[in-house]
C-alpha cells in the first residue's frame, strides 16, 4: 500500500470551506476553484484546477498517511431525501452551524445550499457537495461538466439489437482502465441512461453559462457560485452524511456525503462499453510475461503540471466512495478485437514508476506534457485487490476458454477477499494471507444469467465444490451473493443450505483429484467440460 500526497495541499491541513469558481477572461483559460484550508492554525485561501473537485469534501484532513490520503470529520447522520419541491435555496452564510469566521467571508458564506426537513432534522446541504458525490468521481467527467454537452463529447450512444452501446474516444474520452472497472461502468450507465440524471449533469454548464459574472479592473475574471438542478429521482434515497450537528435545534450542516444508496436506473437491457484500447489478449503456450514492478511507495498528485498524452493514464487509488443502486446494472466490456500475446516480451522498467516516488498529473493530457498522466479511481475495488489477480489462475484460464469456445458470454469476473466475520478465522488462509473468492457472471444464449462461485481452499483446510447457479429474481443477485460468502465463512467453509431459497438452478462441479504428479491435461479438460455443461 502506498502513500498518496497532493502537491498543492500541505500535509495535515483541513479543508474548511469552498469558494467561487473563477477564470481569467482570456482565450483557452480554464476554470479554477477557491478553497480555504486550515494549516497549523492559520487559514489559507488557495486555488486549484477544477479536476481537484473530485476530492474536495469539506471537513477532510489531508493526512498524507500510508493508505489514508485524507480522513473525514463531523458527526455521522443518515438522511432520507424528501421530494425536491420541498427543498429551498439559501446562502450558506444563513446556516447557524457555519463557523462565524467563515460566515464573515462573503466569498465563502455566499455559496449556495439546499435546505430541507428530513428525519426530523433541518438539513443544510451545499449544492457543490451534492454534485461532487453524484458526478465528480473522475477528472475527465469533472471537466465534461464545465463544457456544453459534455457527456455527449465523452460518450457516443448506439442502440442495437443486443442492447445499448457506448463508445468513448481513445485520448479525449474515459481512460480504458476506468472502463474495465464495473463500478465505473455502472456509474456511467446511471448518468447516461437516467435522463433525469443526465439533465441534472448538463444543468451545471447551463447555470454556469447563464450566471457567470465578469469583473473588470486591474484584472478581469469570470466568477461563479456553483449551482445546478438536482435529479428529481433523488427522492427517497438514503444519504450517509457528516458535518456539524446541533442536537438542541436538530440542525445538520453537511460537510461530506459519505454514501448514497438507492440511486435509480430502470433499464433492463444489456449495456456495452467500447474503447479502442480494449482488446482481448491472445494467450500463448510459452514463457509467461514478467511481472510488473510494484507501484511506487509514494504517489504525488500534481494538479498544476501538464501531463503528456503520449502515455496511458495510471490510476490514482483513493478511498472508495459509497454509491448504491436500486438494482443490478448489466454492463459489459465490448472488446474491439484481439491484441498480440505478451508472452516472452521483456518489460522495460522505464514504463513503470520509480519504486520510491512518482508524480502524476490529473489535468487534461496534452502534447508535450512533462509528467505521467493520472486518473482518480474512487468507485471500484481498493488498491489491495490488485494483489489477488494471480489467484485461481487455472480456473480463470478455463473460464476464458469456455467463453471463447461457446455461445456463453463472460460478462464479469472478479476476485477478492472473503468478508471478515466476527469470531471466525476461515476468511484467512493464515495470519497474513486472506482467503479469496472468484465470481464469474455469464450470459446465456437465451439472455438469462449464470454465476460461477469458487472459494480458495488451497490450504487443504477443507474441500468445497464449485457452485454454478442462477437467481430466481435478478434484483436479489448481488445481495444474495454477499450473504452466501458470509454464511460460508460462518459455516467453516461449507456452502450454506439457504442457497436453495434464491438460487435456481444450482449445480455443483467437483475439482480434479490431486495426485503427487499434479493435475494432468486430461483432468483439466474434463473439469472444463463439467463446468461448461453445468453452465448450460
Amino acid at each position: 500500500m502506498n502513500k498518496t500526497l497532493f502537491r498543492q495541499i500541505p500535509i495535515g491541513s483541513k479543508l474548511q470551506a469552498l469558494g467561487n469558481f473563477f477564470k481569467p477572461n482570456a482565450p483557452l483559460a480554464q476554470w479554477r476553484i477557491a478553497a480555504q484550508f486550515l494549516n497549523n492554525g492559520q487559514a489559507e485561501l488557495l486555488q486549484f484546477p477544477l479536476e481537484m473537485s473530485c476530492v474536495f469534501a469539506v471537513g477532510r484532513e489531508f493526512t498524507g498517511k500510508v493508505g489514508t490520503p485524507y480522513q473525514s470529520g463531523g458527526f455521522k447522520k443518515m438522511v432520507q431525501l424528501p421530494a425536491l419541491d420541498t427543498w429551498r435555496d439559501r446562502p450558506l452564510g444563513e446556516c447557524p452551524r457555519l463557523a462565524k469566521k467563515l460566515a464573515a467571508s462573503l466569498e465563502l458564506s455566499s455559496q449556495r445550499c439546499f435546505v430541507f426537513e428530513a428525519n426530523g432534522m433541518t438539513v443544510w446541504l451545499p449544492k457543490f457537495e451534492l454534485a461532487r458525490k453524484l458526478f465528480f468521481h473522475a477528472s475527465v467527467i469533472t471537466r465534461a461538466a464545465f463544457e456544453p454537452n459534455g457527456l455527449d463529447m465523452v460518450f457516443t450512444r448506439y442502440i442495437e439489437e443486443d442492447g445499448t452501446h457506448f463508445h468513448t474516444p481513445a485520448k479525449t474520452g474515459v481512460p480504458r482502465r476506468l472502463i474495465e472497472i464495473e463500478e465505473y461502468r455502472n456509474h456511467f450507465s446511471w448518468m447516461l441512461l437516467n435522463q433525469d440524471v443526465k439533465r441534472s449533469f448538463e444543468s451545471i454548464w447551463q447555470r454556469l453559462n447563464d450566471e457567470q459574472k465578469h469583473v473588470t479592473g486591474n484584472s478581469a475574471y469570470a466568477r461563479w457560485k456553483f449551482d445546478f438542478k438536482p435529479p428529481a429521482s433523488l427522492e427517497g434515497i438514503t444519504v450517509g452524511a457528516r458535518g456539524p450537528f446541533d442536537s438542541t435545534s436538530n440542525e445538520l450542516l453537511v460537510w461530506e456525503i459519505e454514501t448514497l444508496q438507492g440511486l435509480r436506473l430502470n433499464h433492463s437491457g444489456d449495456i456495452f462499453f467500447h474503447h479502442p484500447a480494449l482488446k482481448r489478449p491472445v494467450k500463448g503456450n510459452k514463457a509467461c510475461i514478467g511481472s510488473a514492478p510494484a507501484q511506487a511507495d509514494e504517489i504525488e498528485v500534481d494538479a498544476e503540471e501538464e501531463p503528456t498524452d503520449a502515455k496511458e493514464p495510471r490510476l490514482i487509488h483513493l478511498p472508495i466512495e459509497g454509491l448504491g443502486y436500486n438494482g443490478p446494472i448489466n454492463t459489459t466490456i465490448a472488446y474491439e478485437g484481439e491484441r498480440a500475446s505478451g508472452h516472452g516480451k521483456k518489460i522495460d522498467d522505464a514504463q513503470w514508476p520509480n519504486k520510491e516516488k512518482t508524480s502524476y498529473g490529473v489535468a487534461d493530457p496534452v502534447i508535450g506534457g512533462s509528467i505521467a498522466p493520472g486518473e482518480f479511481q474512487k468507485l471500484g475495488e481498493s488498491e489491495n485487490h490488485e494483489q489477488y489477480a494471480n489467484r485461481f489462475s487455472l480456473l480463470r484460464e478455463i473460464i476464458e476458454q469456455i467463453s471463447q469456445e461457446s455461445e456463453i458470454v463472460l460478462l464479469t469476473l472478479e476476485v477478492g477477499p472473503l468478508p471478515l466475520v466476527a469470531r471466525c478465522s476461515y476468511s484467512m488462509i493464515d495470519n497474513e494471507k486472506p482467503r479469496c473468492y472468484l465470481l464469474a457472471k455469464f450470459k446465456q444464449p437465451d439472455g438469462s444469467h449464470r454465476y460461477l462461485l469458487e472459494i480458495d481452499t488451497s490450504d487443504k483446510r477443507t474441500t468445497m465444490s464449485t457452485r454454478i447457479m442462477g437467481f430466481k429474481a435478478r434484483s436479489v443477485a448481488k445481495g444474495s451473493l454477499d450473504q452466501i460468502l458470509k454464511e460460508a465463512v460462518k459455516g467453516s467453509l461449507r456452502w450454506p443450505t439457504s442457497m436453495s431459497t434464491d438460487c435456481d438452478p444450482m449445480r455443483s462441479v467437483n475439482h480434479p483429484k490431486d495426485s503427487p504428479s499434479g493435475i494432468t491435461s486430461a483432468q483439466i479438460f474434463d473439469w472444463k467440460v463439467r463446468i461448461r455443461n453445468a453452465l448450460s
